[in-house]
């Protein structure tokens, strides 16, 4: 059984005020090859499919066109999609009616009976090449405001959670390895600087791996966008957005993650990096530079036109200054001239104010200038 996982494509983003539709499409295109290429016979999505809770519309036909021709080249394929927290529920599932519902399974929160979370329903069967089913995924969304206490015992609850769902796929299916998905901080995990929000599960913002009880194969996670793995009874993986999702990210190595079952024991799994659609340019490469170091590196900088406007290299330029500089941001634009580069942002790093000049380095307001 092979089992492709993805995460955090956070459909609809803009990354400062640039439209980034163009890369999503070039990750859904290639997604779609590899489908095929690695001979998939299910796809997990960890969450965070759209960037908001209202996305835009062409967000969400993105989203439809993808399923759609992803079920036209690969029938036999099943597609598992769980929500996270940037994901609105009704609107993720929004489309449920119209879909195959025999291979497309969406999960925007957690499904529940009698006003409670039922880990039960969260089962989906996935059929392999043949047509068998030969494992199962526990389908677990982002934990919403009212699934879990917020006095403290959120991680308690969470890992009851998952172990109700782990007994369900033993007595429903017996002998078949289970799948689990996360959206959620665990231990240990490295979160972004800029674009990952902070969330509260159950009155807790980071949750130990131990909330995932022995006996699942593989625990498909989103949320941090750094593809990792963690230390864990089982395999535990991030995938990782396709993408960097800020600036931050830039240096962020992508990929999906091919989980292979047998049914024995913990899955197989090897990585499979994702082509970066749009370059991710910084002035200087590390540290910062005085102004006119600035505009004379950036006036020297030698691209070459990418084959679409929309996939222009992003650009950032981190400036050292003693005092505000109001025309920064004009003066490095200018300095731009008509490169085809798209300026993301201006960093001004103060001198003054103690902070490091590396990526990151807090300052005040007014001497952060940010495009």
């Amino acid at each position: 059984m092979r089992i492709l996982h993805t995460a955090d494509w956070h459909l609809g983003q803009e990354l400062h005020g640039f439209d980034r539709g163009a890369e999503h499409d070039r990750f859904l295109a290639w997604l779609l090859d590899t489908l095929d290429d690695e001979a998939v016979d299910a796809l997990v999505v960890a969450g965070d499919v759209y960037d908001t809770v209202n996305p835009p519309v062409a967000a969400q036909q993105r989203l439809y066109r993808f399923l759609n021709t992803a079920l036209a080249r690969r029938p036999g394929l099943d597609i598992v999609i769980v929500g996270g927290n940037h994901d609105g529920p009704s609107r993720l599932e929004l489309p449920a009616p119209l879909l195959d519902r025999s291979r497309i399974s969406i999960f925007g929160a957690l499904p529940r009976s009698d006003g409670r979370p039922d880990p039960a329903r969260t089962l989906v069967p996935l059929t392999d090449d043949a047509g068998r089913t030969a494992a199962v995924v526990a389908a677990i969304a982002y934990p919403r405001p009212g699934d879990l206490p917020v006095d403290g015992g959120g991680a308690a609850a969470l890992a009851d959670i998952y172990a109700q769902a782990l007994t369900a796929a033993r007595d429903r299916f017996p002998g078949l390895p289970v799948i689990a998905t996360g959206h959620l901080h665990v231990t240990g995990g490295d979160v972004s600087a800029e674009s990952e929000r902070p969330v509260m599960i159950g009155g807790e913002e980071a949750l130990s791996p131990g909330i995932f009880p022995e006996g699942y194969a593989y625990v498909a996670l989103g949320h941090l966008h750094r593809a990792q793995g963690l230390k864990a009874a089982m395999p535990l993986r991030y995938a990782g957005a396709p993408f960097p999702m800020s600036m931050a990210e830039r240096s962020y190595r992508h990929s999906v993650v091919l989980v292979e079952t047998d049914g024995q024991g913990p899955a197989a799994h090897r990585l499979i990096p994702v082509p970066r659609p749009v370059a991710f340019l910084r002035v200087p490469e590390t540290g910062a530079l005085d102004p006119e170091a600035a505009l004379a590196a950036v006036a020297g900088l030698e691209v070459a036109p990418p084959e679409s406007p929309d996939l222009r290299p992003y650009l950032e330029v981190v400036v050292a200054i003693d005092a505000p500089v109001p025309d920064l941001r004009h003066r490095v634009a200018e300095a731009l001239g008509d490169a085809p580069l798209r300026l993301a942002r201006v960093r001004a790093l103060s001198r003054g104010s103690g902070g490091s000049l590396a990526d990151g380095a807090s300052l005040p307001p007014a001497l952060d200038e940010i495009g």
